[in-house]
């Protein structure tokens, strides 16, 4: 009875081990570019400036005030990177 408890302990454990070396380097690659990827969107959304000029523009739409905040947001490579992380998070948390 002993030795079939220690059997089966054995192979559970091997085959645990197995299980975490059946990942390729370029999985694990792919899942430490994705955190990355979602570190740096995060990074950029920190930008209280564009969060300032997003709200104006989301608030006010086609007002001169809206239209104003869109240009300075749009006229920026800041506000595009801030937009397209917008777009990002948006289709990460619809899925």
């Amino acid at each position: 009875m002993k030795s079939l408890l220690a059997l089966t302990a054995a192979v559970t454990l091997s085959t645990f081990a197995l299980a975490d070396n059946s990942l390729s380097n370029s999985e694990k690659n792919s899942i430490t570019h994705k955190e990355e990827e979602i570190r740096f969107v995060e990074e950029i959304l920190k930008n209280e400036e564009m969060k300032r000029l997003h709200e104006e523009m989301t608030r006010y739409g086609m007002s001169e005030v809206g239209m104003e905040a869109r240009r300075q947001m749009i006229g920026t490579e800041k506000g595009r990177a801030y937009h397209r992380a917008l777009e990002k998070i948006e289709k990460n948390t619809a899925g």
